[in-house]
């Protein structure tokens, strides 16, 4: 199963994906955590392990992966077909992968220097990992996305079983809802929604934005625990039930029997 997880910036992606890789892991789950958020540099803090290296890296970086892609455009390799061969918790790399207590991060690559070009390399590498990513039954698959609905126009949630929409209280979630629930329905992949910060005003707000109420399978009010781990960089505390209702409802309604 693979989830992506995606919203506005600042709404929580970071935190709810945190949060679900471990409950997954409590319930006895192996966990890959794919961050393919090229400026998102604190991740692995919230998550309590080390930052792994750019696994761009293990294919020799941004201009040779971007070769490997041409050649393979230019092969006729079919869009479906994973190019870089496919992955399970066991067969990523050991050193480019950071791991504690049944779950793995792996990042596919950041911007590091301001000069460096553009991203082009490092989401198709992206994209062809999440494409041949071949979870095992005891295996879970977390995607971990940049701000807004690049995503979408990447093709990453096409090759996913479910899309999770973090709303936070502001007018661009609002907004974003509308455009996500479309793309949504354009690639036949479910879509649900967490809400997150919320107190009792904004929350009624939100669900009255959601189009379908039995889409929401969570809710996060303002945390300020949550905050202060997010604010220091430090991992998340505690154990929070609310991630363990998320998977519970994601499963009953059908997200591990999407076709991804």
């Amino acid at each position: 199963m693979k989830l992506i997880i995606c919203g506005k910036g600042g709404s929580g992606k970071s935190t709810i994906t945190s949060l679900l890789s471990r409950q997954y892991a409590r319930e006895g789950k192996r966990v890959i955590v794919v961050d393919t958020d090229v400026s998102n540099v604190g991740l692995h803090r919230i998550m309590g392990l080390e930052s792994p290296p750019d696994l761009i890296g293990y294919f020799g970086g941004k201009e040779k992966m971007g070769e490997f892609m041409r050649e393979s455009r230019r092969g006729g390799t079919p869009q479906d077909v994973p190019a870089l061969g496919t992955w399970t918790y066991d067969t990523i790399p050991k050193e480019y992968r950071s791991e504690l207590d049944g779950v793995q991060l792996v990042s596919v690559g950041k911007i590091n220097e301001a000069t460096e070009g553009c991203k082009c390399s490092i989401s198709a590498l992206a994209r062809q990992f999440i494409l041949g990513l071949t979870p095992k039954k005891d295996e879970r698959v977390i995607i971990d996305t940049e701000a807004g609905i690049e995503h979408f126009g990447r093709g990453f949630d096409s090759l996913c079983n479910a899309i999770i929409m973090v709303v936070d209280s502001s007018y661009e979630s609002q907004c974003l809802v509308r455009k996500i629930s479309d793309m949504a329905d354009t690639v036949a992949v479910p879509l649900y929604f967490i809400l997150n910060k919320t107190d009792e005003a904004t929350s009624a707000t939100l669900r009255d934005v959601i189009p379908d109420k039995s889409r929401i399978i969570g809710e996060f009010g303002l945390d300020p625990a949550l905050i202060e781990a997010g604010l220091m960089g430090q991992a998340l505390p505690g154990s929070y039930p609310e991630a363990a209702e998320v998977v519970q409802r994601l499963a009953e309604r059908g997200g591990e029997s999407s076709p991804a």
